[in-house]
């Protein structure tokens, strides 16, 4: 019986160490269903490979309108969570749904497969990803946000991908290639036209839906500077 037990710890520890829809069991069990059950924002800071640290964001089930935030720390196969922050302030944006962890199919280490391929696509390297899961405002859907870097530590592109088909929602790279088709440019107008000030727009609302917080960690480069100018 105990050996049967210690086996079963020892494969949901080893499961841990490289899943993402576990950690709403791991808040579960450390603060309760009302948490886990509410959890909207999983952010991650940059890292060559999958996150080893998750600062996980929920609906705070005493206080409404207000959130809790944890830190999920990998700690010898296991995630360790500590309490990091409550109230009003933790996000200058809440996500408006709730994340559906039983529909997550594609975890972090999954779409930055994606994230590889799509990049060669267009021709673009990334040497860091960061990682935010939150759910689609429309159809409650999980969606990864990844920021990649380059080696300079520049955001070189933004991907968006299902994590429950793992299907490419969006994407742009700052050589000018974007949307779903990577060898198409996003526009041919001129520098500086009205036809290039409409497709930075549209970037930069693309980008923007997914800036739940001015602390995540990322580095935006040159191209989104650009495109967060004011006045753009």
């Amino acid at each position: 019986m105990k050996t049967t037990l210690f086996f079963s710890l020892l494969l949901a520890s080893a499961s841990l160490s490289h899943a993402n829809p576990e950690i709403a069991t791991v808040i579960d069990q450390e603060y309760g269903a009302a948490t886990s059950e509410g959890v909207v924002l999983l952010q991650s800071a940059s890292s060559t490979a999958d996150p080893l640290q998750w600062s996980v964001y929920a609906r705070d089930p005493f206080r409404p309108g207000e959130l809790v935030r944890a830190t999920l720390t990998l700690v010898k196969g296991a995630w360790a969570p500590k309490a990091n922050g409550a109230g009003t302030r933790l996000l200058s944006r809440v996500p408006p749904q709730v994340i559906a962890f039983n529909r997550i199919k594609f975890r972090s280490s999954d779409v930055l497969k994606i994230a590889q391929q799509n990049a060669a696509l267009a021709k673009t390297n990334f040497v860091t990803a960061s990682y935010q899961l939150a759910a689609n405002a429309t159809t409650g859907a999980p969606e990864w946000g990844l920021a990649l870097n380059g080696t300079d530590g520049d955001e070189v592109g933004f991907i968006v991908i299902s994590a429950e088909t793992g299907a490419v929602i969006h994407q742009q790279w700052d050589n000018g290639l974007a949307s779903n088709n990577p060898g198409v440019p996003v526009s041919s107008s001129p520098p500086n036209s009205k036809g290039e000030r409409a497709a930075d727009n549209v970037k930069r609302a693309a980008r923007n839906a997914w800036e739940w917080t001015g602390d995540t960690g990322l580095e935006v480069g040159h191209f989104f500077k650009r495109l967060f100018k004011s006045g753009n």
